[in-house]
């Protein structure tokens, strides 16, 4: 049996200049249980491939009679399901089915749409949390069609990934190479019980599961030893939902923690004693899904949180030495121009570490998909973070990238440090040409948001 991830970072601009590539977590933790179950699982990574051509490679060598091809649903640029990774994950279908496998296909994208997965050859798709599926179907056999399994509950049960699995060497050159340190992903939670009304939940819902915190820090212990990475990242949705987690995930690690990097919530790190905790497990950065400045478009996305919450979080952070990088989201249904000034008017005061900025994207599933489906003129962008509005937005396309441009060169100020290497050499030269097109870049935001 072969398990092939599909995801092609060739196929993805912003992640590949990005320089930060990930292996697919998620279906590594599959081969692991499999080959636990006695399963003879190999496994095929498309990252570094050029495009799916390159399949054709691992069909003839391992000839498999099934082939399961699982997307990385820890993987923000796989729950994106751009149609660039889409395009390619189909070619690989067809490929392993022209070529006599029994094919499944699971991830976000399938869950959402199993129809051109079906037309190009599976014969199962998954739709939700697919490691119950998979093991089923490799051992007794699934039904053709459609099935989906109960979200697992125990995370303490499932393996650790099997990083034996793909190239880390490479992984850890590319990172190297950009930034002179490496860091991997890892999971502590499934699912997030939060109810953002944009935010796809295809794999686990609103559903939240965690792992206990010994065995996240057993886990990070072995890989440390082994693999040695500079860092981790936190793939959950929201790090440490709970406290009383964290306080016991801060003693599990020990004095000498490896440093991390994760996402939260506002309203979560308002608490100092959550924040010294969070820095006493090895946090040294912490992105938040600020999205807006605006406390009217944070109440029509449920976000549950206000602007205050923003500010006194990052107070919290500062004062223990925290980073702190922001999501933002441009373009929400209801966004005044008067919204969008609320938005670069936080970002100038609190000056985060770092920025993304992109505009609100309607994903199946979501309330927000619901409220604007019947305005779309395009479905899914074709690589991720294009940043095209797919909807009849309050304001033209090039408002939103004029505010995007302004947001960029702004940051590229307040953030500037020396630093050595490409990257730092980079940084610097870009300042002059955010010096010139700043002017140029408000005054269009001015004039496309005139109305």
């Amino acid at each position: 049996m072969l398990v092939a991830s599909p995801y092609h970072l060739a196929q993805d601009p912003a992640e590949a200049a990005l320089g930060k590539p990930y292996p697919p977590l998620g279906p590594l933790v599959t081969v692991a249980e499999l080959r636990t179950r006695g399963v003879a699982a190999s496994f095929y990574d498309a990252t570094f491939a050029t495009g799916p051509e390159a399949f054709a490679d691992a069909l003839a060598g391992h000839r498999p009679g099934r082939v399961a091809l699982v997307s990385d649903p820890h993987a923000v640029p796989v729950k994106m399901c751009t149609l660039a990774q889409r395009n390619a994950a189909l070619t690989m279908v067809r490929m392993a089915h022209d070529g006599g496998a029994e094919v499944l296909v699971a991830g976000p994208d399938a869950t959402d749409h199993p129809e051109p997965y079906f037309a190009a050859g599976a014969s199962v798709v998954v739709r939700g949390e697919h490691d119950t599926a998979v093991l089923e179907w490799a051992t007794v056999g699934l039904p053709h069609g459609e099935v989906r399994r109960p979200n697992r509950t125990d995370l303490d049960a499932l393996p650790d990934p099997d990083w034996s699995r793909v190239d880390l060497p490479a992984y850890a050159s590319r990172w190297r190479r950009r930034h002179h340190r490496w860091e991997l992903n890892l999971s502590t939670a499934r699912g997030c019980p939060y109810r953002c009304n944009w935010c796809a939940k295809p794999t686990w819902g609103r559903t939240y599961h965690v792992a206990s915190p010994e065995r996240v820090a057993q886990t990070i212990a072995a890989l440390r030893a082994r693999h040695a990475p500079d860092g981790l990242w936190f793939t959950d949705d929201v790090f440490a939902v709970k406290p009383a987690w964290l306080t016991a995930f801060r003693g599990a690690v020990g004095a000498d923690p490896l440093p991390f990097r994760c996402n939260t919530r506002a309203d979560l790190v308002r608490e100092g004693a959550y924040v010294r905790d969070l820095r006493a497990a090895g946090c040294r950065q912490v992105w938040m899904g600020a999205e807006s400045g605006s406390d009217a478009v944070l109440a029509a996305m449920d976000k549950d949180q206000t602007r205050a919450d923003i500010e006194l979080a990052v107070q919290r952070l500062r004062a223990e030495g925290i980073a702190v990088g922001f999501f933002l989201q441009l373009g929400y249904p209801g966004e005044t121009y008067a919204d969008v000034m609320a938005t670069l008017d936080l970002v100038r005061r609190l000056h985060p570490d770092e920025i993304g900025v992109s505009v609100s994207y309607p994903l199946p599933g979501t309330p927000f998909h619901a409220r604007v489906k019947d305005q779309l003129h395009k479905a899914n962008w074709a690589t991720s973070m294009d940043n095209e509005v797919l909807f009849a937005g309050a304001y033209p396309q090039p408002f939103y990238d004029a505010v995007r441009e302004v947001l960029r060169a702004e940051s590229a100020w307040w953030t500037w440090r020396p630093s050595r290497g490409r990257a730092g050499l980079r940084r610097t030269a870009a300042l002059p040409w955010h010096a010139a097109r700043w002017p140029v870049e408000r005054a269009r935001m001015r004039w496309y948001g005139r109305g």
